[in-house]
């Protein structure tokens, strides 16, 4: 079995947020790729931005922190996400993406370069419209961990039978 060191799962606010919330219409596919991970050896991560976002409807508390390590946010990380974030200044000048400027900088692209930092394997989301910074920044090879949108579920993302 590979180094857990290499089987890294890095998770965005809008998921979390699914996870505990069992009267989400999301809640299940979330709580299938939280098992799923878990029961394949993976390290679940969260960044301290996404803990900011969570606090400002919930106490941090209520995270799970004993299944998920929080990864702070730092100059290397900023360093970083202040070049992707020049990329995708220049893809919507382009018309390549449509975003309104104040966002660019804003949490996604924080939390998809800090994602790449750590090495993570999987970029776990509700997020949809944030897949697009997500291309772009793929294409021009700053990311290369898989954009997970859990609106899909782990069972047919994986190829698995989901057992209750």
């Amino acid at each position: 079995m590979p180094d857990n060191k290499n089987k890294i799962v890095f998770c965005d606010t809008g998921f979390v947020i699914r996870l505990l919330d069992r009267t989400n219409e999301l809640h299940h596919n979330a709580l299938g790729y939280f098992r799923y991970f878990l029961e394949n050896d993976y390290i679940i991560r969260m960044s301290t931005i996404a803990v900011a976002e969570f606090c400002v409807k919930d106490k941090i508390e209520n995270l799970p922190l004993q299944q998920i390590l929080l990864s702070p946010f730092n100059a290397y990380h900023a360093s970083k996400a202040g070049e992707c974030a020049r990329i995708l200044y220049d893809a919507r000048a382009k018309g390549v993406i449509e975003v309104d400027a104040r966002i660019l900088i804003q949490n996604d692209v924080k939390l998809l370069v800090q994602a790449e930092c750590e090495s993570a394997n999987y970029y776990l989301t509700s997020d949809s419209r944030s897949k697009r910074m997500y291309e772009v920044l793929k294409g021009e090879r700053k990311l290369s961990f898989d954009f997970t949108d859990i609106h899909i579920p782990f069972s047919e993302k994986f190829g698995v039978l989901e057992i209750s």
